[in-house]
């Protein structure tokens, strides 16, 4: 990207860009492989309690006020103009995606027992109920798929009193005809009745995003157009909500490549983890697969409510290892040492 926007003459961009990045990927990491894994393990249950209360307060204004009403007296982001949900993300597809982390961080807690059930299963609906407000088609697929992950995967006993509850009040919401958000009703629920994914959300056009960027992604393999390049040479005037044509066309294949190798190795240690402890493994798993669908329908992804969360997860996993070998004794490390292959 430093290349691209060097070749066209648009450098001021790429420090805030590049610097983003480099804060998400390398300072963040390196930050959370220093902490404890009672450290982390406090730092999961804020995130839950944090996306709770702030879906809470989100529900509860856009439930007993209206529009201009919140967007004077607290901001504009809370709620958009269409009923959507943006709560403290100020964004309701950011707002879904802390709701789908904030569901498996709980998954993970009450299946290792930090957490009381009957206080999961509270939280676990005022995530829900913001998931739902933000009416965020990628949001509610990803919740689903991360949740299905986690239950199917992972300790199901344990989690199936949890889910059975949360099953049930949704189930009895559903049956009593309770009110769901219009907006929930047009851009999610309307494309799940009739399997139609072009009646989900903003999918026409983004797809007409998509097709431009693969035209585009010829012309710019080797220097790419630089950071935020494709805003300026897009004839929509707006990036591509795809992260890997956005990458292509902005930082060429060494970019693109850059980008395939770190969901790659994400993958592969969320695999590895699943072999030495199966529930921290699957929650990465499913944290992954959150982040992974993120990047499919959104452009550059340097914020940390996206970045943060899985690598928690990671850390929080990688964390539990080490504690569980400095457990073991010396003598039997020292046998395993010299008897591996």
């Amino acid at each position: 990207m430093l290349v691209g926007s060097l070749a066209h003459g648009e450098f001021l961009r790429w420090p805030v860009v590049g610097g983003q990045y480099a804060f998400a990927f390398l300072l963040i990491p390196m930050l959370l492989t220093t902490c404890s894994r009672s450290l982390l393990e406090r730092c999961a249950i804020a995130y839950v309690l944090g996306v709770a209360t702030s879906q809470a307060i989100g529900v509860a204004l856009t439930g007993t006020l209206d529009y201009e009403t919140i967007t004077r007296y607290v901001n504009r982001h809370v709620v958009t103009g269409n009923g959507r949900l943006g709560a403290m993300t100020g964004e309701p597809n950011s707002n879904g995606a802390v709701c789908t982390f904030a569901l498996i961080f709980l998954l993970h807690a009450v299946i290792n027992n930090r957490i009381r059930r009957v206080y999961a299963a509270g939280l676990a609906l005022l995530i829900i109920a913001g998931l739902v407000a933000s009416a965020s088609f990628t949001g509610v697929a990803a919740a689903t798929i991360a949740v299905l992950l986690v239950l199917v995967l992972s300790q199901l006993r344990l989690v199936v009193t949890l889910a059975i509850p949360v099953a049930l009040a949704i189930t009895a919401y559903v049956v009593l005809d309770g009110p769901v958000p219009a907006a929930f009703e047009q851009r999610v629920g309307e494309a799940v009745m009739t399997g139609d994914p072009t009646k989900a959300g903003t999918f026409v056009g983004r797809t007409v995003l998509i097709k431009e960027a693969w035209d585009m992604a010829d012309q710019n393999l080797v220097i790419g157009l630089g950071s935020d390049g494709y805003r300026r040479t897009s004839v929509y005037g707006m990036p591509v909500h795809q992260l890997y044509l956005l990458v292509l066309n902005e930082g060429g294949v060494l970019s693109f490549l850059g980008l395939c190798l770190i969901m790659v190795a994400m993958l592969v240690e969320a695999i590895i983890l699943m072999g030495r402890n199966r529930v921290d493994g699957v929650c990465c798993l499913a944290g992954f697969a959150v982040f992974f669908i993120y990047t499919m329908s959104l452009p550059h992804m340097f914020g940390r409510m996206w970045n943060g969360p899985p690598l928690l997860l990671f850390a929080l996993a990688n964390a539990g290892i080490h504690a569980l070998g400095q457990r073991v004794p010396a003598g039997i490390r020292e046998h395993h040492r010299r008897v591996a292959p």
